[in-house]
């Protein structure tokens, strides 16, 4: 067995794996969730944070190409501040990031379900949402090389076909939909921002793989801008669509498959069953690319001592750490049986993945301002850690659960020898 991972991921794979976890995270699900928050104000709320991932995505690029490691954000912080606050930071990541999966699969599972029936009950999506977890964690075991081909031969044509449905929506655009544009209040904006942040979440997706990218600091500097280029016009795009052609109410009860019923309203149903399809594999190639940051992160807190050390095995033939993949089975299965026990849907999960994930980038920029050099680096930093902290309040009772995995974390955490170090 080895437990070194190969450098095999270029330009493409890496601009691939920002459009897969970025876009597909969001670009289905939230647009006509955050239009029921705040109606045509929601379209502030996407334009914000499309121009702050920019910024957001070039500082984590410069850290990953700095300091290359599957620890992504947990080592970053652990040379920056502290060991410990890397290892608890690490905790906190990983807790998060086995909520924020799930709600992929979720919502996968929810349009393919949709197609048959316009009201699905939870139970239903959440049984065939946790083995959409499955088969993405067994598709991984395939290798990163595999993964990045099939996702870009699939991502071309997916992207494509929601380009041509937009072109052909658009026509159906009513300005009076605009009216009025703040329906809720003024303050609905930040009920719409902490939607749509959750879209914004897969930036720092990229961190973990930054041991597998051919030269980290030439690949990062070209995908990055390449990358905020796409997923800004995508999501604007979509955005605006849903605002623009489905009226209020319209998708009542089933925001987050207002896909199908922007088809279906401009189509009918047959292109709508068409584009429920294309949804449900948009959004396992992006339940994919987040399976596979994730085992990364598992394996890399294995390989500092945070997790059993079992879970840095790495398989000779594939090059992949699989018992870090094998094990997501497990973690996916804590949140997704909390949802059936309490009768919640994935929107829960939503917020409070946006709460704890806010958190982590506030801690990684304190981190960020001890690493990065020059100006224009520091300067870049200091306004993302200024425009994340003047979100903070709009999460509200969302602070609340990611406090709870922040305390997890640290019982983690002190749950170990203060002697083991972050492997970065």
């Amino acid at each position: 067995m080895t437990t070194t991972l190969e450098r095999s991921m270029g330009v493409s794979g890496l601009v691939i794996h920002y459009v897969t976890s970025v876009v597909g995270v969001g670009i289905l699900i939230l647009p006509g969730h955050a239009a029921a928050e705040a109606g045509p104000l929601s379209l502030l709320a996407w334009a914000l944070l499309i121009l702050y991932s920019y910024p957001l995505a070039l500082t984590f690029a410069r850290l990953s190409a700095q300091y290359p490691s599957a620890s992504g954000i947990a080592c970053f912080v652990s040379t920056g501040i502290a060991p410990r606050a890397g290892r608890w930071v690490g905790a906190f990541l990983v807790l998060s990031l086995l909520i924020a999966n799930p709600v992929l699969g979720l919502a996968a599972s929810r349009y393919l379900l949709n197609m048959w029936d316009p009201n699905p009950s939870d139970l239903k999506v959440v049984v065939l949402g946790f083995a959409i977890m499955v088969g993405s964690v067994l598709f991984n075991l395939f290798g990163v090389k595999t993964s990045s081909f099939v996702q870009g031969a699939v991502l071309i044509a997916l992207v494509t076909f929601l380009v041509v449905v937009m072109a052909i929506a658009m026509p159906s655009a009513d300005s009076a939909n605009l009216t009025p544009f703040a329906p809720h209040g003024w303050s609905s904006v930040g009920a719409a921002l902490i939607v749509c942040f959750f879209g914004f979440i897969g930036w720092e997706n990229a961190a973990p793989v930054a041991e597998e990218v051919v030269d980290p600091r030439r690949t990062f500097r070209k995908a990055i801008a390449l990358a905020v280029f796409v997923i800004g016009f995508l999501y604007l795009t979509m955005a605006a669509t849903i605002v623009l052609v489905v009226p209020p109410g319209a998708a009542e009860g089933s925001q987050i498959t207002a896909f199908t019923t922007l088809l279906r309203i401009v189509s009918g149903e047959t292109l709508a069953r068409v584009g429920g399809i294309v949804a449900v594999v948009l959004l396992l190639l992006a339940t994919n690319a987040w399976v596979l940051g994730t085992s990364r992160m598992v394996y890399s807190s294995a390989r500092s001592g945070l997790l059993p050390a079992a879970l840095t095995k790495v398989s000779a033939r594939r090059n992949v750490p699989y018992v870090a993949l094998l094990s997501l089975i497990a973690g996916y299965g804590v949140p997704v049986g909390l949802l059936v026990l309490t009768g919640s849907s994935e929107e829960r999960l939503i917020t409070a993945t946006s709460a704890a994930f806010l958190l982590i980038f506030l801690v990684t920029f304190v981190a960020a301002h001890r690493l990065l050099t020059g100006r224009a680096a520091r300067l870049c930093n200091i306004g993302v850690a200024i425009g994340a902290a003047a979100m903070l309040p709009f999460f509200g009772t969302s602070l609340i659960y990611a406090g709870v995995l922040m305390l997890l974390a640290l019982a983690m955490v002190f749950r170990k020898n203060a002697a083991i170090q972050c492997c970065c």
